[in-house]
């Protein structure tokens, strides 16, 4: 018999503030979203997620590249997956992506406390997915 493996346990962080550019041709050819949540020890910390509007064919200029507060918090090529769910976000990052960020590998962001900022992170997750980027999926959302 093959059984599934469960669903892993997550770390939950509501965002209470959103952030996104790249649009009408500002950021430096760059797409961004930015999640400002509250973390152990951090009233408000931050997760800004970066891809360029247009894929350059260079694997590691065209990674996903996730910063948390500052660039020693960063990756780049690091997410495994970035999937839009009926109530969030769930980030999976590889354990290297994990380490650099000091976030748990398996984190998923909610829109409890800010529901509107929900529709406007799925947009520009489906803005992100568009250039090529596999591991986002909006599931039919945007």
């Amino acid at each position: 018999m093959n059984h599934a493996a469960p669903d892993p346990v997550a770390t939950v962080f509501d965002v209470v503030e959103l952030f996104i550019g790249g649009e009408d041709g500002d950021s430096d050819g760059l797409l961004w979203l930015t999640l400002g949540f509250a973390s152990l020890g951090e009233p408000l910390d931050v997760l800004h997620i970066v891809c360029g509007k247009t894929p350059t064919g260079i694997l590691e200029e065209d990674a996903l590249y996730l910063e948390r507060t500052s660039q020693d918090l960063a990756c780049s090529g690091e997410v495994l997956a970035l999937a839009v769910r009926d109530d969030g976000l769930a980030l999976t990052l590889t354990p290297e992506g994990a380490d650099a960020l000091d976030l748990p590998a398996h984190t998923r962001f909610t829109f409890e406390a800010q529901p509107a900022l929900f529709a406007q992170a799925v947009v520009q997750l489906s803005q992100m997915a568009a250039v090529g980027h596999a591991c986002i999926a909006t599931n039919g959302r945007a």
